[in-house]
């Protein structure tokens, strides 16, 4: 039976089985290696709208999350939504604490005001969706888990363990689950002294970790897909710009850590201190997990490298590069034999080879600024600004298959694929979907 055939079949099951069939995307570009692909959804353009949700209370910057037939977004008013899947309505909403004012902190972020900017994610185990949380005066943070059904506190944590510092450190990558842990990165605002930084709790928020990465300054870890986790359970974060210019400090660097934070190995361009010196951050896009135990990265340089998982390669030991010529900031997608990047000029395509080589493939329109994602035969991406359109790419050759007007967005927005359902956050509302 055709894809669509078994998702239509699926979807009219008796009501006790439509948690079975509905698909999840629990955590940011849906799995732990931060594909942002559902290889499995069915094909589905063209779409038309089938909800709009009300009004939220805040600038959404996360990517929505989807479970158990609801959506979850996070606002930077620091509420989060569960909204129905099938019509957008509000199930349930909590408003967890104020946000920071940019005034009341030495080195604020442009986001203004500051509260749950990374991803949360949901732990079908625990039934829980944790999320970061900014607050003050004075500032700090918190990691709260909030029951998935019904909005109720279930874990409060403190997100300021030692090694943390709460005016400086900032939270914009989204959080990552894995070794019964979760996990979420820091950092600064290009100003003062700070250090990039991963923070885990166990997920009834005990047994704080912490590593800091050893920069002179800087090396923020910031990249909206946030920390990547292997089939091993090892994590992998990319740092940003620091101030070194002489010595290696892990500035501008792919980091890899054991499930306790422990450096297990890492790899820098051999350009390194150059990047640092013209402020282009490796690390304005996080680690993408390949297929075969490799791994893809770029950033503002637009210079991309494939490593492996196994042995990173310290500096200089990509196993292939390519200069693509453009900003990449934001969160990267595959699928089988492409790698799509959020070019702030217009999502590209890459062609990846086996063994590992990439080609430049293509280049989407270039106002398609987002972060793309994979699913229902299309790439899906996003002109954040003026009116905001949402696009449907071709991904054989980037041509337009669909373009809506949605209205304006957050800068890094990326879609939600979620079988026949396109998920979609702007400034102030949740817009869904389906095959028209």
């Amino acid at each position: 039976m055709h894809r669509r055939g078994r998702w239509l079949a699926c979807a009219l099951l008796v009501t006790l089985l439509a948690v079975a069939c509905t698909p999840e995307w629990t955590t940011y570009h849906r799995e732990p290696g931060r594909s942002g692909a559902d290889l499995s959804a069915p094909s589905i353009v063209p779409v038309a709208r089938a909800w709009t949700s009300p009004f939220v209370d805040g600038f959404v910057f996360a990517q929505p999350l989807v479970y158990r037939n609801r959506v979850y977004v996070a606002t930077e008013h620091n509420t989060i939504y569960a909204l129905d899947l099938a019509s957008g309505a509000v199930a349930w909403s909590r408003h967890i604490a104020e946000p920071v004012r940019a005034s009341s902190v030495p080195c604020p972020l442009n986001i203004d005001p500051l509260g749950i900017t990374g991803t949360p994610v949901i732990d079908p185990a625990g039934n829980t969706i944790f999320a970061v949380v900014e607050t003050g005066p004075p500032a700090q943070h918190a990691l709260v888990g909030l029951d998935v059904d019904t909005g109720s506190p279930r874990v409060l944590a403190s997100g300021d363990p030692p090694g943390v510092d709460p005016a400086m450190d900032h939270q914009r990558p989204a959080l990552a689950l894995g070794n019964g842990r979760v996990y979420w990165a820091y950092g600064g605002s290009n100003c003062g002294t700070y250090h990039g930084k991963v923070v885990s709790v166990r997920t009834d928020g005990t047994s704080p970790l912490v590593y800091v990465a050893p920069t002179q300054n800087g090396g923020s870890i910031w990249g909206p897909s946030g920390p990547a986790i292997d089939a091993a359970g090892n994590v992998w974060v990319t740092t940003a710009d620091g101030g070194s210019t002489t010595t290696f400090d892990r500035s501008n660097t792919v980091i890899k850590l054991s499930p306790t934070l422990q450096e297990l190995g890492y790899f820098a361009p051999s350009n390194w201190a150059a990047l640092n010196q013209a402020h282009h951050d490796l690390g304005s896009t996080g680690p993408l997990l390949l297929p075969g135990g490799y791994l893809f990265q770029v950033g503002k340089s637009g210079e991309a490298y494939v490593v492996r998982q196994s042995a990173p390669g310290g500096i200089g030991g990509q196993v292939a590069s390519l200069s693509t010529g453009c900003n990449v900031s934001g969160g990267n997608a595959w699928s089988p034999g492409m790698v799509y990047m959020a070019c702030l000029s217009g999502t590209r395509a890459l062609k990846l080879g086996d063994p590992p080589s990439l080609q430049p493939a293509w280049q989407g329109p270039p106002d398609a600024n987002g972060s793309p994602a994979f699913g229902g035969n299309a790439v899906w991406t996003v002109a954040v600004d003026g009116g905001g359109v949402l696009y449907a790419l071709k991904p054989s050759d980037g041509s337009v298959l669909q373009s809506l007007t949605i209205g304006h967005m957050r800068h890094f927005t990326s879609p939600v694929i979620a079988g026949d359902t396109v998920i979609v956050a702007t400034d102030h509302t949740v817009q869904a979907f389906r095959h028209a």
